[in-house]
């Protein structure tokens, strides 16, 4: 499998040019979804902007449950993206996941803990422990274009203990977003029904330039 290649983001990008293609904003947040983790709602809680990676959520990062390391993160984004890179900042004592399993549009449910084992991800990464969110790993992009979600499989961590918990504090994505937003914002564009005269080109990335 195809395990990708990792970019280091401890030069000077400042945070802000490496951010400028965080996906957060099209994360939709009341649709993440996690199982076997302690505190469900922990998993939309840490994926967050890219300049917070490093907070520590006042000690409440995602866990998984006592005596099980697995943890499974379904992400569902609010339009097509393409997702370039991703980054996890683990916890410390080993509680860092050591691999993820990726998969690409996959409906909620179909990837669970019955099955993520055996079953064939859209690529997987091995993580290395990094507690200054200073690694990306990069996606085989021609698989990870026109991502309407992913689901993540974290099998294992650092302390390669079958009954430890992986702690998770950030989860972040790069990328591309569509424009192709779906559900109310793409049907107020067609209702609006403009005059040929008043007509916009679209934007380079086939957004409508209004709501951009």
């Amino acid at each position: 499998a195809n395990r990708g290649d990792v970019c280091s983001h401890d030069h000077d990008c400042g945070g802000e040019d490496c951010g400028g293609s965080s996906l957060h904003g099209w994360v939709d947040h009341p649709r993440v979804s996690c199982q076997n983790a302690q505190e469900e709602s922990a998993a939309a809680r840490v994926i967050r902007p890219w300049d917070e990676r490093l907070s520590f959520l006042n000690g409440n990062p995602l866990r998984s449950d006592d005596q099980d390391p697995e943890l499974l993160v379904h992400v569902p984004f609010t339009a097509d993206v393409t997702v370039r890179g991703l980054m996890v900042v683990g916890g410390g004592s080993g509680k860092a996941p050591s691999k993820v399993k990726v998969w690409v549009n996959k409906p909620p449910g179909e990837i669970n803990l019955d099955n993520a084992t055996r079953r064939t991800p859209t690529q997987q990464f091995d993580l290395a422990e990094d507690f200054r969110g200073e690694l990306e790993y990069q996606t085989d992009v021609t698989k990870f274009t026109a991502v309407s979600s992913l689901t993540l499989f974290f099998p294992t961590n650092h302390a390669h203990d079958a009954e430890g918990t992986t702690e998770i504090s950030f989860l972040g994505f790069r990328g591309d977003g569509s424009g192709n937003k779906r559900n109310a914002i793409v049907t107020a564009v067609y209702e609006t029904k403009p005059m040929a005269g008043d007509h916009k080109a679209p934007a380079e990335d086939g957004a409508p330039s209004a709501i951009l």
